[in-house]
């Protein structure tokens, strides 16, 4: 239908404002309008917008004013089921491919603000094969953008800039206003019958064929159609009891061959599995630069399901490389740990998937920010006595502690499993982290309990060879010597010492010598507490102090009196000159 001969009115239209002052007229309803003038209105308009979306609407901006214009105007403000039921039957009989764009286009915006209207499987189910006809179309692989209109090995070896053919921008419409469908309907197993393996075998490729696209919104359209497609079936395979029992969702219940047999979704991956990486790679991207928004909330909830059937299905386990589970695993951590309380959902979503994920994957063997996994989970259900915590979310943080990967974790770190390990608080509170694995370095209790006493002895000897032989009249005993002049009672007992402690100093030498693991808290401290020992003989000796009179030696006593008489006293020991 040509938009000139609706009223038989002739359009002569020359540049972008007469366009949009001609939109607005025709929207523009008189007083008094009958039905079949309403009618003929909507028709007008999409028939006006199908003549010159190629000169005026290239844009999304431009195209979203359009349709805002007619999602405002008393069309469908005041006849909007009359008007909804036009647009589908003229989207279901027209031929014309700039015809079903604008009509795909109104149903899409006019859908995603009034879900009841993408709810109806009675208004939609006629419309479902030609949506797929136009996705399966042929197209060519070098059209890049669908709405920027950029394609990809131009002579001049950058890239220009051609209008977008049709079957390009209706293969995209097609693909959102399917997922739009799966996402809100719950339809059954005869009415997914449509959906054939041929079908979802070709999403799959074209995930494939579109990776190299510089824009990645169509392939993420397509990836978004098939986790909606994953939880139709999913849905579909469960049997009639409700969807939660004793607290499990529907995709948490054990699954059975049969359910897995008819999810034609996994089917085909299983048997693609090795010809469909870039799925699940730009699945993993997705989630990680999903927003807050409800398209995206609604977006993690389905790769989540899909996360959760390929982790637990035999076979499908190890699909992943492992670098994609580690950067999974990151943003595990970031959600779980930012998700608000409005949201506790979809938290519980990502907890029940985190459980499989490092218990079935590789990840099993092959750790990964075990610690910080811990510390995350914990920090969820810790404070219990300052605010409530919800009893799926203890439930589900119980369940992924419990697994052997934390059970092992815990015992090479020495630490049973009723303590916490690095929680928040733990670490604020008890004083047994590092700086006790600290204080044990520095007591010897990791090298031996006399490590650093044989260390600082060694030191000492050897002080006392370095000083040359000018200085060599001083024995050992002058490296214990304290800055002040201590009683020479303590002279006999660090005389009958001296040699022994030499002896195990050059044993305990010996037996510390091999270098300790680098960068790790051992080394650390034997590194600092070596350069500062050695480093006390390079000081300046302190000045000896002012020369005493003795005290008189009592006659009486002859056991310590002639000790003390035959022993030089400490004044004596010292450098004469100084």
């Amino acid at each position: 239908m040509s938009p000139m001969d609706v009223f038989g009115v002739v359009y002569i239209i020359e540049n972008a404002q007469q366009f949009w002052s001609e939109l607005e007229d025709i929207l523009h309803i008189p007083d008094r309008l009958t039905l079949d003038r309403l009618d003929a209105t909507l028709r007008r308009f999409v028939s006006f917008c199908a003549a010159y979306h190629e000169q005026y609407l290239q844009s999304p901006l431009q195209m979203e004013h359009a349709y805002d214009l007619l999602l405002a105007s008393e069309l469908l403000a005041f006849h909007s089921e009359r008007m909804s039921d036009i647009l589908l039957d003229d989207a279901r009989n027209a031929t014309d491919p700039h015809l079903q764009l604008i009509l795909y286009s109104v149903l899409l915006v006019y859908g995603r603000q009034n879900m009841s209207f993408l709810r109806s499987q009675k208004r939609w189910q006629p419309l479902l094969p030609l949506l797929m006809d136009n996705v399966v179309l042929d197209v060519d692989p070098g059209v890049e953008d669908t709405y920027s209109g950029l394609v990809t090995g131009s002579s001049s070896g950058g890239q220009a800039a051609t209008a977008v053919p049709i079957e390009a921008k209706l293969r995209s419409l097609s693909v959102r206003l399917l997922y739009e469908v799966c996402r809100v309907q719950k339809l059954s197993l005869p009415e997914l019958e449509i959906f054939s393996d041929t079908f979802i075998d070709y999403l799959f490729e074209l995930v494939e064929q579109t990776r190299h696209m510089q824009d990645e919104t169509f392939n993420y359209s397509v990836i978004k159609l098939i986790v909606a497609l994953n939880e139709q079936f999913m849905v579909a395979s469960l049997p009639s009891h409700p969807p939660h029992v004793h607290g499990k969702p529907a995709f948490e219940h054990k699954k059975s061959e049969k359910a897995d047999g008819e999810n034609r979704v996994l089917r085909v991956l299983m048997a693609r599995q090795g010809s469909s990486m870039t799925f699940g790679e730009n699945m993993i991207f997705m989630l990680n630069r999903a927003d807050r928004t409800p398209e995206d909330l609604c977006m993690q909830l389905l790769v989540l399901k899909l996360l959760y059937l390929l982790f637990t299905t035999e076979g499908m386990s190890e699909y992943f490389y492992t670098n994609d589970l580690r950067v999974l695993v990151d943003v595990f951590l970031r959600e779980i740990g930012n998700i608000d309380e409005d949201n506790e959902s979809l938290r519980h979503t990502y907890l029940r998937v985190l459980h499989p994920l490092l218990t079935k994957t590789q990840l099993r063997t092959m750790p990964y920010k075990r610690a910080q996994v811990i510390r995350t989970l914990e920090s969820l259900v810790e404070n219990e006595t300052i605010h409530d915590i919800d009893p799926t979310t203890k439930r589900l943080v119980a369940r992924c502690l419990s697994g052997d990967w934390c059970v092992q974790f815990r015992k090479t770190l020495g630490v049973g499993a009723p303590p916490r390990v690095d929680s928040p608080s733990s670490v604020m509170s008890e004083p047994h982290g590092m700086a006790a694995y600290a204080e044990r370095a520095r007591s010897g209790s990791i090298r031996g309990k006399n490590y650093k006493a044989s260390r600082s002895a060694e030191n000492l000897l050897n002080l006392g060879h370095a000083r040359g032989p000018s200085q060599g009249r001083h024995g050992p005993l002058d490296g214990l010597r304290q800055p002040s002049a201590d009683s020479t009672s303590s002279l006999p007992k660090a005389a009958t010492t001296s040699a022994p402690t030499s002896a195990v100093s050059r044993r305990r030498d010996r037996a510390g010598s091999s270098p300790t693991e680098p960068d790790s808290p051992v080394s650390l401290l034997s590194s600092s507490s070596s350069s500062t020992l050695s480093a006390k003989p390079r000081r300046t000796p302190p000045p000896p102090p002012k020369r005493r009179k003795p005290p008189a030696v009592p006659v009486a006593r002859s056991g310590l009196s002639a000790l003390t008489a035959s022993q030089p006293s400490l004044t004596e020991l010292l450098p004469k000159g100084r």
